[in-house]
């Protein structure tokens, strides 16, 4: 898949890619303590509750094909585009941010909570 594919891409394939992010977090915080952080995936969007009440929330964006990542605890949004040759979500102003590393980073540095995806 190209860029262009990617733009085109259905909803079923976007849905699809999405389940498998969503997986890998729901997975990676099977073994963390639900008083530290709890993961929920409900209508399309996985929320990450954090000890201190605070909600992180990945949703998806079908009109741009687009996950974004909402961290109102630091005041930032994330827009993530995906990658087929990287087979991997990268932020959508090239800075070189890829979603998984750093949602794992700003978990450690924020929250404490020390995941693997």
């Amino acid at each position: 898949m190209n860029v262009e594919q990617v733009q085109q891409m259905t909803e079923p394939e976007l849905r699809g890619l999405v389940k498998q992010v969503y997986d890998r977090i729901d997975a990676a915080f099977e073994d963390v303590d639900p008083d530290v952080a709890e993961v929920e995936v409900s209508l399309g969007s996985l929320t990450i509750q954090l000890a201190d009440g605070a909600k992180w929330v990945i949703s998806v964006q079908p009109p741009v094909r687009q996950l974004w990542l909402a961290v109102a605890s630091i005041g930032r949004a994330f827009h993530f585009n995906y990658d087929p040759a990287a087979g991997a979500w990268n932020d959508d102003r090239g800075e070189g941010i890829e979603l998984m590393a750093h949602l794992q980073g700003l978990l450690k540095e924020h929250a404490g909570v020390e995941v693997r995806f």
